[in-house]
């Protein structure tokens, strides 16, 4: 069954390379999807771009800034599946056709991860995310998906989690993860779902703000969901206390015999 995917485009001031991202849906070899553009009442000749695809549905409108714009589209999303495309990103050719097999061949299967290739103005890197809340709560290995094209999801997964915080404008991706990763059933495909551009001018090209956000984000989750089973396994993980007795019991009880 070809499932409906919605495609969803948050954007403001990207006439430079939205019509990459449009173009790069059109490209799929699938049928059954629609592209929805919020854009925050862009001036630079982005709506003229969006007017020359009648096939694309937007709105431009003041914002609050991504995160809002990121929930609108969500609100106006019909399909079974979403997929969040950044104005600056772009998908891989045969992705919703590979999505929409994985999800229909599993029923329980609540979000696909894909690895990632990452284009640092022509410098190619592949990012090879986890699939286990453990690993991803992390932050500073960036073992979570570092962009939206790597992964889709089931829309009423998102509806458990709720809207993204409309005051988050730096880590909504990663604050969304790390709740699904929490309650969802994770699947990691062989495939690259699309590309994530780096040109120097993205939010998180501010390496150091990034961490510091991403902790904060994590040290919220972590308080919030403190007594659910797969954080307290985290936290007792990482308790001193309990690394101190680990390194303990591999030093004395698994040191090499004597000769």
């Amino acid at each position: 069954m070809d499932m409906k995917i919605s495609i969803l485009t948050p954007s403001y001031n990207s006439a430079k390379y939205i019509q990459r991202a449009i173009e790069s849906v059109l490209l799929q070899n699938y049928k059954n999807w629609v592209h929805i553009i919020m854009d925050g009442e862009s001036k630079d000749g982005t709506l003229e771009v969006l007017q020359a695809y009648p096939h694309v549905k937007y709105v431009s409108e003041p914002d609050r800034g991504q995160t809002d714009a990121m929930n609108k589209a969500f609100k106006l999303a019909t399909g079974d599946l979403i997929i969040y495309l950044n104005a600056d990103d772009e998908l891989t050719p045969g992705l919703l056709d590979t999505v929409s097999k994985e999800f229909d061949k599993d029923p329980s299967i609540d979000m696909i991860v894909s690895d990632l290739l990452i284009n640092r103005l022509g410098t190619m890197e592949i990012s090879r995310p986890s699939i286990t809340l453990y690993s991803i709560l992390q932050h500073q290995k960036f073992k979570y998906p570092l962009n939206p094209v790597a992964y889709a999801y089931r829309k009423n997964l998102q509806e458990k989690i709720g809207a993204f915080p409309i005051s988050n404008h730096f880590t909504m991706d990663y604050w969304f993860l790390l709740r699904a990763y929490r309650i969802g059933k994770i699947k990691k495909v062989d495939h690259v779902f699309g590309t994530y551009h780096v040109d120097g001018s993205n939010k998180s090209s501010d390496t150091q703000r990034s961490i510091n956000e991403l902790r904060k984000t994590r040290n919220e989750f972590l308080l919030e969901y403190a007594y659910t089973p797969k954080v307290f396994f985290y936290l007792f993980r990482k308790l001193p206390f309990i690394q101190h007795i680990e390194s303990t019991v591999k030093k004395y009880i698994f040191k090499p015999a004597r000769a």
